[in-house]
């Protein structure tokens, strides 16, 4: 089947034209063709027998979010066309050491339709570990997924990845993972690593030697280009139009290109139209800050790796005070390790919470050694939950107001030396008890790992938000 059309005007009906065709040609004009490329296209597929529409999805996290978001949608396409007893049955597909999973439910759900592009490639699925050593979470769930289907040369792998996200979280370490599985996979596969640096200086050399044809001979006889830190190509239009020649001609014979940049395509700065137009038509996928969960695998991992033995609750300690990055991690059990040799007890005994405090430094000042006031942490809180300072200290009892004081009086106990009573005069209270109270409901939730909604509707847990709130204040 061709790629299935997505204008708001679709051509007039093949006879040969299927009930799954045609679901999938109404979804797509519904949703639009980028959420159509994203999440149906290459990730999912429809099977309609008899009245009931099989998805296919790839992974549990695309036919979670499809659920979540197109449930609608795709309920009235298949109504349409099945009947109003249409039955949705939701299906991951097996992959490796993953069991496929079925939801059947009585009212339809969401679906994407079939593609009858053969694989990029003939190798089997079932190859062994993908992407070895990096761990997944939330925050990077749908990269990895990308990743992995490009390093497989899976059916429907984007031709063009574009990883996007702050430093320090894991993107160079994606791309090198993506070559080495395609290696792994395909001994004869030419794949290469460059940053974007060394992508204009090998260009800028070419140029200066008279070597342009040579160069551009071995970079697009390539399978596999990933190119590192591709915002380097920023404000330097002669090697952007080389890069953007390089792309199309691996795209067009059937190359598949990977680059990660710190920033959005849109959002680098000095892009040309055409690199950055280029970019979105591929897939674009963004790598959040790890989340508290995988924060505190990663620190059980790189613990392991330095024979450190850490108890939970240094564990959970270090993760909830290096929150920005994997680098940050890195760092912390970097100064643990340096501080536990000091002490001789490097993987003699297990190190707690006191420890970890001891190697990081005082929670109660910033990074710039001044001691953290109440007020600030007012300041902090009421920009994160997006509660006005006026609500905060008036007799409110909005949810999001509510949880601003509480978490007020949990860091400030936490974070600054401050009473019970002067938190409460700060907080604009009468008698420190409603202070008293507002820490220990915090602390309640906390224990429970329950999950809050910020100002934007956006629902959070609420270790995570207390823990940004803390990295914030940290940095002054």
């Amino acid at each position: 089947m061709s790629r299935t059309p997505t204008s708001d005007s679709p051509p007039p009906l093949s006879s040969g034209e299927s009930a799954t065709d045609r679901i999938g040609r109404e979804v797509a004009r519904r949703v639009g063709p980028r959420r159509w490329d994203m999440w149906f296209d290459t990730a999912t597929r429809f099977v309609v027998d008899g009245g009931t529409l099989r998805v296919e999805a790839d992974s549990r996290f695309v036919a979670d979010w499809i659920e979540k978001h197109f449930r609608e949608t795709i309920q009235t396409a298949a109504r349409a066309e099945l009947g109003e007893h249409a039955i949705i049955a939701m299906k991951v597909r097996k992959r490796p050491g993953q069991d496929a999973g079925d939801r059947t439910a009585a009212n339809p759900q969401p679906p994407p339709p079939p593609s009858e592009r053969k694989p990029r490639s003939s190798r089997s699925r079932d190859r062994g570990p993908k992407l070895v050593g990096f761990e997944v979470g939330d925050s990077n769930r749908l990269a990895f997924d990308a990743a992995s289907r490009v390093a497989e040369d899976l059916e429907g792998a984007a031709s063009i990845l574009f990883v996007h996200g702050d430093c320090g979280i894991g993107k160079t370490h994606l791309l090198r993972g993506i070559c080495d599985r395609r290696k792994q996979l395909d001994r004869r596969a030419k794949v290469r690593y460059l940053t974007g640096e060394q992508f204009t200086n090998e260009y800028i050399h070419a140029v200066r030697n008279r070597e342009l044809e040579r160069f551009r001979k071995d970079i697009r006889r390539l399978d596999l280009l990933a190119i590192d830190d591709v915002q380097f190509l920023s404000n330097k239009s002669s090697t952007q139009s080389e890069f953007l020649h390089t792309v199309e001609q691996l795209t067009m014979a059937g190359a598949t290109i990977v680059v990660a940049s710190d920033e959005h395509p849109r959002a680098v700065n000095r892009f040309s139209s055409p690199l950055t137009s280029r970019f979105l038509s591929g897939m674009v996928v963004r790598i959040d800050r790890p989340d508290r969960e995988l924060r505190v695998r990663l620190v059980r991992q790189l613990a392991a790796s330095r024979a450190l033995l850490l108890s939970e609750s240094a564990m959970d300690t270090l993760a909830s005070r290096c929150v920005g990055s994997v680098r940050e991690l890195l760092g912390g059990i970097a100064r643990v390790d340096a501080i536990a040799r000091i002490d001789g007890t490097p993987g003699s005994e297990e190190l707690g919470s006191i420890a970890i405090q001891r190697a990081l430094g005082d929670e109660s000042t910033s990074s710039g050694g001044r001691p953290i006031r109440v007020s600030q942490i007012i300041e902090a809180v009421c920009g994160a939950v997006q509660v006005d300072r006026d609500d905060l200290l008036s007799n409110g009892r909005h949810r999001r107001v509510v949880l601003a004081r509480g978490l007020c009086a949990y860091l400030a106990r936490e974070m600054t030396n401050a009473c019970f009573p002067e938190i409460a005069s700060a907080l604009g209270r009468t008698t420190h008890s409603t202070v008293h109270t507002a820490d220990r409901r915090i602390r309640r939730q906390l224990e429970g790992d329950e999950v809050v909604v910020t100002g934007e509707g956006e629902s959070l847990r609420l270790r995570d938000l207390v823990d940004e709130i803390r990295r914030s204040l940290r940095r002054g």
